[in-house]
């Protein structure tokens, strides 16, 4: 399997900080609808932890100017400020299009590769690009997140056109493999990860909460969505057993 890494290059930190990983939010347009989303980050502000985005923050964000929104400028501005205060990172979703190369000053570290691995050996992934036997979309992905569409998107009268064929596309590539995990996949992803010297892996984009085992003890963890009920993943300062529930319960738990 042919996939891309990238490494943080940040030096680890004498006492680790507790990590807090958000997936698969999938704010849309309406201002409204992301109310209860900026409310869990002004609740983020009144702790520690770094903060991952495991990717589809948004149902739909094409970072060029043309095409951004209110929420997409808040959620930026939010990140900006807590750079100072905390590592915030952001791996690209499939429903997140140019965000590393237009944005990547607004995180500690962003990227649209597969995956990103820091220091301790913790692995972050979207995960869309794990099913090998979904064709359709890999092919999808290939066709819209590369150079010439970004600059047909940028500055040609076709790009609103194009974005309406992302959306839909997006809804229709091949909805039944985003139904199932597919297990054999993870598990064959996680123990080449594994044998790379990786020791926890962090997955979105299933929307389901999974956890598998390594032979060699590495673990993987399938992150669930926040879209359907709030629910965050905390791996403490003690990188001990993961935690996952609603923000409003977690984080208290977290903070005390």
């Amino acid at each position: 399997m042919n996939h891309e890494t990238h490494r943080t290059i940040i030096s680890p930190q004498e006492h680790p900080a507790s990590l807090i990983m958000i997936a698969d939010a999938h704010i849309r347009r309406r201002p409204s609808d992301g109310d209860t989303f900026f409310d869990m980050l002004a609740a983020l502000e009144r702790g520690p932890g770094d903060v991952v985005f495991i990717g589809d923050i948004f149902d739909l964000w094409i970072a060029l100017p043309r095409y951004e929104n209110a929420l997409h400028r808040a959620f930026l501005s939010w990140c900006r400020r807590q750079k100072a205060h905390r590592r915030i990172g952001f791996i690209e979703g499939n429903h997140e299009f140019f965000l590393a190369r237009s944005h990547a000053t607004a995180f500690t570290w962003c990227t649209d590769l597969s995956w990103w691995r820091d220091v301790e050996g913790h692995l972050f992934c979207h995960g869309d690009r794990i099913n090998r036997n979904d064709r359709n979309y890999l092919a999808f992905r290939k066709l819209t997140k590369n150079p010439v569409t970004k600059a047909i998107v940028r500055g040609l009268p076709m790009g609103p056109e194009l974005v309406n064929i992302i959306k839909r596309g997006l809804k229709q590539t091949n909805p039944a493999f985003r139904k199932s995990l597919p297990l054999d996949f993870l598990q064959a992803f996680a123990e080449a990860r594994f044998a790379e010297g990786v020791t926890r892996i962090f997955v979105g984009h299933f929307h389901h909460a999974f956890h598998y085992r390594g032979r060699q003890g590495g673990e993987l963890n399938a992150l669930p969505d926040w879209s359907s009920r709030g629910w965050i993943s905390v791996l403490p300062t003690d990188r001990g057993r993961l935690q996952q529930g609603p923000w409003q319960e977690i984080l208290p738990i977290v903070y005390d």
